[in-house]
């Protein structure tokens, strides 16, 4: 028979352990567990591993010499070896109060059988304790580590002396190994210890540097009118404060709509009617020539105009029977309408040459066949007139919407500089055309949006500057109005230069020193943090608050205090 040694891991789970052993094809296998190994501590392992050697048709022996181990191989039949390649032997197994100890009771393990009754003095036999109190179990289920329970383990009165010997038999068989420290609840408890901790001082930490406050100061102030010009150039790549022109920057923003609108232009599509003119000259012997487009009139009045030059001959005279007769030379040539329509379908007549005068008209004439091919017909069409009121109307639709989508574009840290704002078409496409036939239409319109944009602190730089100067060195502007100013534009130069006219109302007052009034303010409680505040020139109320909400103390740093100025309710007449 082969030997095989099977080494486990410190953290090896039985079943690793089982898979391991099923997978060696030696016949006896000697299982090799490290000392810190709580494996074949239990009972139900060590029956799992048994079963598994026999299943497999393997002799299993255990190599240790853990005294609990040892013990409880004894109680499910392992041999047990002292190091490897020793002589195993089999433990000898706890008696009955050992099988109490087991943690679990396999359906395979024989039944134990009920004590015998007890007979009492007078030959009546006098039931146990066992046998008192039917299917009660026989064996309980516990941990090794667990107490017998004092029912367990103190005899009852009705044993004989046998089995109370007995029963002290097996207390003394009792395994009683080293206790194995409880590594995963020492761990979190220290887990939670450093929780603890960490909590403390985040809190600590975060007091010290997020606490935030805001004192805010209403000063009595005096209204100043402001009115003043200045410039924005996007050309100019730094703020000129000194000339009052501002570094600007051009926002751009296109976009395509698509707008109906309804043609209203009427087109005549009928057609012309035409025929052949015999032009004919009885008025001298000389040849006349006609250029195309020569006007003949109807009876009517109709005109129709001939398509190509003819040369109309002259007459020729015979005298017959002594009077002298004219022959009237003649020529014929293609005729078109003047105009569209079925009314020009003239029948045969006689037709005057319009620029000719009375006499020769008389003599000089066209003589029109039938006329044909006129018809009548006027549609609905698109007109520039059409585009042009569409184009208008969507335009003025499309501004204020598009104003905020303008606005938006304006990079961050900016100010839009209003007036500035400019619309223009890029491109405009009807369909159908101008001059087409239509009874809907619509317009797509390319449509572009600028406006001028500014450093909002150098804007503000610049109003305030301009506004420190009317108010004077000893006051402070509160409020500069900007918010509430009204500003218009001229329209921007060919460079994209534009001026604007500003004018709005300001309040100014003593000056305040924010910086020092926040050092004055800093790791003061609320109440003497008012008081304090409220001792400043010109300074009416106050009001502060603290963030987060339960703190009464104002931050240690004075860097976390803002200081805001705010016009008083009676602002200056």
């Amino acid at each position: 028979m082969k030997d095989n040694a099977l080494y486990l891991e410190v953290d090896e789970d039985i079943t690793s352990a089982i898979d391991k052993l099923q997978k060696l094809s030696a016949e006896s296998v000697q299982i090799v567990v490290p000392k810190r190994s709580t494996m074949l501590q239990s009972v139900i392992n060590l029956k799992l591993l048994k079963k598994a050697a026999a299943d497999s048709g393997k002799k299993l022996v255990l190599v240790t010499n853990d005294k609990v181990a040892t013990s409880l191989a004894g109680r499910v039949g392992l041999a047990v070896a002292p190091s490897l390649g020793a002589e195993a032997v089999m433990a000898t197994a706890p008696e009955p109060m050992a099988a109490a100890m087991e943690d679990v009771i396999e359906a395979s393990d024989p039944e134990p059988e009920a004590p015998a009754a007890v007979v009492a003095p007078g030959g009546q036999e006098t039931p146990t304790e066992a046998t008192a109190t039917p299917k009660k179990p026989l064996f309980a289920r516990r941990k090794l580590d667990d107490k017998p329970s004092p029912s367990a383990a103190a005899p009852s009165p009705a044993m004989t002396g046998s089995s109370a010997a007995a029963a002290e038999a097996a207390d003394s068989a009792k395994p009683s190994g080293p206790k194995v420290p409880n590594f995963n609840r020492m761990q979190r408890r220290l887990l939670w210890v450093g929780l603890a901790v960490a909590l403390v001082v985040g809190y600590v930490v975060a007091m010290y540097f997020m606490t935030s406050a805001k004192v805010t100061l209403y000063a009595v102030a005096s209204k100043v009118a402001i009115d003043m010009n200045f410039s924005a150039d996007p050309n100019l790549h730094q703020t000129d404060s000194d000339k009052g022109v501002l570094a600007g920057q051009t926002v751009t923003y296109t976009k395509d709509i698509s707008v109906p609108f309804t043609p209203t232009g009427q087109k005549d599509v009928g057609t012309k009617a035409g025929g052949t003119m015999t032009v004919k000259n009885e008025y001298d012997s000389n040849p006349h020539t006609l250029s195309a487009g020569t006007r003949f009139a109807a009876p009517d009045g109709k005109l129709f105009r001939t398509n190509s030059d003819v040369t109309v001959p002259g007459a020729t005279a015979t005298i017959q029977h002594g009077q002298v007769t004219l022959q009237a030379g003649s020529a014929s040539v293609a005729v078109t309408a003047d105009q569209n329509g079925d009314s020009y379908n003239e029948a045969a007549a006689r037709y005057t040459i319009v620029a000719y005068s009375g006499d020769m008209q008389a003599k000089i004439y066209g003589q029109g066949a039938q006329m044909s091919g006129g018809t009548s017909k006027t549609v609905t069409v698109v007109t520039q007139a059409d585009v042009d009121k569409a184009k208008s109307d969507a335009m003025a639709k499309d501004k204020d919407g598009s104003q905020k989508a303008l606005d938006g574009k304006v990079p961050s840290g900016y100010v839009a500089l209003s007036g500035s704002q400019q619309q223009s078409v890029v491109s405009a496409t009807a369909s159908p055309a101008v001059d087409q036939e239509a009874t809907n239409a619509s317009l797509v319109l390319k449509l572009s949006y600028t406006e001028l944009s500014a450093k909002k602190s150098e804007y503000t730089d610049l109003v305030e500057a301009k506004e420190q100067k009317q108010v004077g060195d000893k006051n402070q502007i509160y409020d500069n109005g900007i918010g509430a100013a009204t500003i218009t534009a001229t329209p921007a130069d060919s460079t994209g230069r534009q001026n604007f006219h500003f004018t709005t109302d300001a309040y100014s007052g003593a000056k305040l020193d924010k910086t020092a009034i926040a050092s004055s303010l800093k790791g003061k409680r609320y109440g003497d943090a008012s008081d304090i505040a409220a001792k400043n020139p010109g300074v009416q109320r106050v009001e502060i608050s603290i963030w987060p909400g339960w703190i009464t103390t104002l931050p240690s740093r004075s860097g976390q205090i803002t200081i805001v100025i705010s016009v008083a309710d009676n602002k200056g007449n």
